[in-house]
């Protein structure tokens, strides 16, 4: 025990006296009161009496043993004074010292309060923290957002710019081809054989700018996402022969050979959008027999396990690895390649092949041909007649119809109303026309 000299201890008694305001009783073993001290009015024990039990106004001595010295802090009184409680017991009875604790206790409730509100914001400060980093987060990703729509509407707008000039040269040598043929067939004093070649280079300008016009709509289609496969079966052979009986004629002109070989295995029937898949072998046929100026070109066909893989080769001049991976964006061709076009040909396969459920590779170097394999998902069936639906056939020029019939033309276009009715007079059916669709 530390030793102070007299005069500090009675100091500190004081001290502790005067704020601690000490109540002293003593109770037997039966918790009886023998005797108290100091005073009782501050913890509410005024009125207890000699021999009272003082579990009745100290509940807290229920079921206490008072065999051993305790000490309870901040223990609460029926009047809700705040007490720290010593128990000492002493032979057989004991003395049970009240000390005030109302001062320590509302200390420590506000020290507690301060925890508690301390936690609290910790707790705010955190959530706002988490927030901060979620709303960091979202701008992030938002500023990525932009950034990519804004990337994209700048190489848009530059496809836009590249694909305006490149058209504006593609349909004007064309339009101008027709135009100045047009003209010359025209003049008086022109031969029929000149009339003839005007003519007949008319028709393939023509045919030039409706394939251009085509793939820009079919492009705009896709970009849309207005294009729909229509499947039905048909026989694959004879798409190949027809495709075949196409490119032949076109790379003998070329003085190129073209060759066919079909897998032994290949069905003859299958399940598939025909139009789409026949629209992806010209554009590939095509592209080969155009940029090939000698050798060859060759179309494979394979089948594997609900999988049709067509192989077309070509003995060209090969596309450069940075051309690669160029030749499949829209209205971009490889570097090397002098042909006309809109650019668009590979991009619509491409686009097609994939809406197929189907992939396109490429496999190429300069000077050393292009392999392009086009692989897509097909279902083969058994033989039988194919489901399409059958076309009507043209009527020949001799054609005429068994009963006098009347047709209705509606077309605000005079050229066009003419050409139809050039062809319907001929079959023998009476017409009527309009120029509006309210007239009608």
């Amino acid at each position: 025990m530390i030793q102070l000299p007299p005069h500090v201890v009675s100091y500190l008694q004081n001290e502790f006296l005067a704020q601690t305001q000490p109540f002293c009783f003593l109770i037997d073993e039966n918790y009886r009161l023998l005797e108290s001290w100091g005073e009782s009015d501050w913890c509410g024990l005024s009125e207890i009496r000699p021999a009272a039990d003082m579990r009745k106004h100290v509940p807290f001595l229920f079921g206490m043993s008072v065999g051993e010295v305790q000490k309870f802090d901040f223990v609460e009184l029926p009047g809700r004074v705040i007490v720290t409680v010593h128990v000492i017991p002493d032979d057989g009875q004991c003395y049970v010292v009240l000390l005030d604790a109302r001062q320590g206790h509302a200390s420590t409730q506000s020290q507690q309060q301060s925890v508690n509100e301390l936690r609290l914001m910790h707790t705010r400060q955190n959530k706002l923290i988490g927030r901060q980093r979620d709303l960091i987060s979202e701008l992030v990703e938002a500023k990525s957002e932009l950034d990519h729509h804004r990337r994209e509407a700048e190489r848009i707008s530059e496809n836009k710019s590249r694909f305006i000039a490149m058209m504006s040269h593609e349909f004007r040598t064309p339009l101008a081809s027709i135009i100045n043929y047009a003209e010359l067939a025209g003049e008086a004093g022109t031969s029929s054989n000149d009339v003839q070649k005007s003519i007949e280079t008319i028709s393939r300008s023509a045919k030039h700018l409706t394939s251009l016009i085509e793939a820009v709509l079919d492009d705009a289609s896709l970009d849309a996402g207005q294009v729909e496969l229509v499947e039905h079966d048909f026989s694959i052979v004879d798409l190949l022969n027809d495709m075949a009986a196409m490119m032949a004629p076109m790379a003998a002109e070329k003085g190129l050979s073209f060759a066919t070989y079909l897998d032994p295995d290949l069905p003859k029937m299958i399940h598939a959008d025909e139009v789409r898949l026949r629209q992806i072998l010209i554009n590939l046929l095509g592209n080969a027999v155009k940029y090939t100026h000698d050798g060859g070109v060759k179309l494979t066909t394979t089948y594997n396990v609900g999988r049709l893989v067509v192989t077309i080769s070509d003995t060209g001049p090969g596309i450069s690895i940075e051309d690669q991976e160029r030749v499949f964006r829209a209205f971009e061709r490889g570097s090397g390649q002098g042909e006309t076009g809109a650019g668009l040909g590979l991009t619509i396969t491409l686009r097609l092949v994939e809406l197929m459920g189907g992939e396109v590779s490429l496999d190429s170097m300069p000077g050393e041909g292009c392999t392009v394999s086009v692989h897509v998902p097909v279902t083969a069936c058994e033989d039988g007649p194919s489901a399409k639906v059958p076309i009507l056939p043209t009527p020949s020029d001799d054609t005429i119809a068994a009963k006098p019939l009347s047709i209705l033309i509606c077309d605000d276009d005079e050229d066009m109303v003419a050409l139809v009715e050039h062809y319907l007079h001929r079959s023998g059916y009476g017409l009527i026309t309009s120029s509006d669709s309210s007239e009608a």
